[in-house]
């Protein structure tokens, strides 16, 4: 009688905790409401791009945005399924609707805004110029080869600038190469980038350097608004989004992360929401 009454105790025990988990979980009550194609989880296309994005496969996502998504989850009572795809099939991801969002320093662009919905702006993404003189003027770029991967904001102004002398690249990895090789005098990149790159061993003891203002090149006047991208027609989703977004940077929490991550806190300060034209 003794061993029954003391399995019995042992029994509602666990029953008792178990209720308590359902219980915690039951009591997790999200910020906003809103639909993901996966009741409960928020389903993310991204690809490898320190400092910002850093998949990891499944639900382990970091980065400075992935870190900015495990907040607004949690907020929202959500997981995280993180699909690692090239950087052109994240937009499409998204547009298919295969995925709630894309994550991997997408600007705020009208042309973007057709097709996406773009949330709050979480970050400045400013133009660096990596050199061994430390390069910082455009026209001091004049008459040298520069290389930079295709897409960037600024390709466009620097193709009218520097003509056949501008190099365009898949990827910056390979404008690095090139620099290391003695085949360009300076690459243009994402300053956060570049330096997350140099520190994994990338441009060796080259300078980078914020590139300054010219207003030949409009990246360099008015950095580009960084943003998740999400389906356009889930504006709910897009609320929330944005709405966790303000939150953070009114709590600090984003300018914490980002600082975490080696980069100065000042890209934090993003101004007024805009669309690059």
């Amino acid at each position: 009688m003794k061993v029954l009454s003391e399995l019995i105790k042992c029994a509602l025990i666990a029953g008792a905790v178990a209720g308590g988990v359902v219980q915690a979980a039951e009591e997790c009550v999200p910020v906003h409401k809103f639909e993901t194609l996966t009741p409960g989880v928020l389903t993310v296309a991204a690809y490898a791009f320190p400092p910002y994005s850093i998949p990891k496969g499944g639900n382990d996502i970091s980065g400075v945005e992935g870190e900015i998504l495990k907040v607004i989850a949690k907020n929202e009572c959500l997981t995280i399924k993180t699909t690692v795809v090239d950087p052109s099939a994240v937009i499409q991801s998204v547009v298919s609707k295969r995925v709630d969002i894309g994550m991997g320093d997408w600007y705020r662009t009208a042309e973007r805004n057709k097709i996406l919905g773009l949330s709050a702006p979480i970050y400045l993404d400013a133009m660096g110029i990596i050199s061994a003189d430390g390069i910082a003027k455009i026209s001091d770029l004049k008459g040298k080869k520069i290389g930079t991967a295709q897409g960037n904001l600024w390709v466009a102004d620097l193709k009218k600038i520097l003509g056949d002398n501008l190099v365009l690249y898949p990827n910056a990895v390979a404008a690095a190469q090139d620099l290391a090789s003695n085949r360009l005098q300076a690459v243009a990149d994402s300053f956060a980038v570049a330096i997350a790159a140099q520190q994994k061993g990338a441009y060796g003891n080259n300078k980078i350097v914020v590139a300054d203002a010219d207003d030949r090149v409009k990246a360099t006047m008015q950095p580009g608004q960084v943003a998740f991208v999400y389906t356009k027609s889930n504006e709910l989703l897009g609320s929330a989004l944005s709405g966790n977004i303000r939150a953070m940077h009114e709590n600090g929490q984003i300018k914490k992360i980002v600082t975490s991550f080696g980069l100065n806190e000042s890209i934090t300060e993003v101004g007024e929401p805009r669309l690059i034209e």
